[in-house]
């Protein structure tokens, strides 16, 4: 379990930012640390869960290769044309949430996929990038079953750490649209999961509601400080007359710290 857990953290604080490799940056730093989550059971729950895990703090800022909150492939001989890896992920389920009583439990999933990202503005200080990330997903409880695919176009404000010790900032908002296995996985009801508050529901391809995402980082001498901020807003999606949608509008944050270990 514990392995599972730290490939969800690594997935939920796997957005892509920009890793310049400025001078006081290391090339090589690694760490260990413990991040706080507060999440919903699954997008559209009223049910938030708490946790409290461990991960592993890794960055490299190579000439082409550079791991930093994602990672990022510079295969294009521009700066404003970068492919990266975009990844998310989702705890599992509780066993004490109302709307899913008598179902099987939802394991936790990860999500990874390539993101094509254009930079269509820049300053000194910061830039705007049009984002195309494409997810697969996939359990990670037992053996991995895929669960579907996501696609979150989104535009996205980033303000790097320019010096050491700077904050490196990113806003993010924009559409999801996912297809009919993953949308599915979390929203169907079958005959035989039918109660007295819930239908049967067959979940379809198509938008999935709107995201947000607000990030942070910061070296605080041998300490990293890291962490997110996440709204989901399910109205006028196609799976928001599923049973198992009782809280449109979602909050997700987690805050991190990580105990630097060696810089080289």
């Amino acid at each position: 379990m514990l392995l599972n857990t730290l490939f969800i953290v690594l997935a939920l604080f796997s957005f892509s930012t920009l890793a310049d490799h400025k001078p006081g940056h290391a090339k090589l730093e690694w760490g260990i640390g413990l991040v706080a989550l507060s999440m919903p059971d699954y997008r559209g729950s009223d049910h938030q869960q708490n946790q409290v895990l461990p991960f592993p703090y890794l960055k490299y800022r190579g000439e082409r290769l550079r791991v930093d909150d994602g990672v990022e492939g510079r295969i294009f001989n521009t700066p404003d044309l970068l492919l990266s890896i975009s990844g998310n992920g989702s705890l599992p389920s509780s066993n004490n949430n109302g709307a899913r009583d008598g179902m099987d439990e939802l394991d936790a999933s990860v999500e990874f996929g390539p993101s094509l990202e254009y930079r269509l503005h820049h300053d000194a200080m910061t830039s705007w990038w049009l984002e195309l990330p494409l997810r697969y997903a996939f359990t990670v409880n037992g053996s991995p079953e895929s669960i579907g695919q996501v696609f979150h176009p989104r535009l996205a404000w980033r303000k790097p750490a320019l010096q050491k010790q700077d904050w490196k900032l990113r806003f993010a908002s924009g559409p999801l649209y996912a297809d009919k296995t993953y949308h599915g996985y979390y929203y169907n009801v079958e005959n035989d999961e039918v109660n007295a508050a819930r239908s049967t529901y067959q979940a379809d391809s198509g938008y999935s509601g709107w995201r947000s995402d607000f990030t942070y980082s910061r070296r605080i001498g041998s300490l990293w400080l890291g962490g997110f901020v996440r709204q989901d807003n399910l109205s006028g999606s196609i799976i928001e007359d599923s049973p198992l949608i009782n809280d449109p509008q979602n909050w997700s944050a987690g805050i991190a710290l990580a105990w630097v270990l060696s810089e080289q």
